[in-house]
C-alpha cells in the first residue's frame, strides 16, 4: 500500500478488530461508510486485514462518495489533535474553532 493519508489515521475514525478473522472494521465519526473499493460483496467489503485499505465509499447523506483522494475533506490526523505546530498543545476545540484564551 502506498504512503499517504488514510482514514484509520484520522481522529474521527474508530477501529475494531475481529479476533477470529483478524480483519479490521473502521467507523467514521463524520458519517462516511468506509469500505474496500476492490471487494464487491457485502459484508466482506467493510472488513480488511489492512485498515489502510478502507476508504470512504458512501457520504453521510447516503450518496456514493466520488473520491479523488483516500480521505474526505474532514480528515484530521491524530497527531494534530494532541499537538499543534512545533509540538505545542493544539488550541482548538471539538468543532475545529479556536478557543479564546
Amino acid at each position: 500500500m502506498a504512503g499517504g493519508l488514510h482514514c484509520c489515521d484520522c481522529v474521527f475514525a474508530t477501529l475494531s478488530k475481529n479476533e477470529e478473522s483478524g480483519a479490521y472494521q473502521c467507523a467514521c465519526g463524520k458519517g462516511y461508510t468506509l469500505a474496500n473499493p476492490h471487494v464487491h460483496t457485502d459484508p466482506e467489503r467493510f472488513f480488511d486485514e489492512d485498515p489502510r485499505k478502507l476508504v470512504p465509499m458512501v457520504d453521510p447523506f447516503g450518496k456514493e462518495f466520488l473520491r479523488t483522494e483516500n480521505v474526505c475533506k474532514s480528515f484530521r490526523p491524530r497527531a494534530a489533535a494532541i499537538h499543534g505546530p512545533k509540538g505545542r498543545r493544539a488550541n482548538w476545540n471539538f468543532w475545529g474553532r479556536h478557543k479564546r484564551m
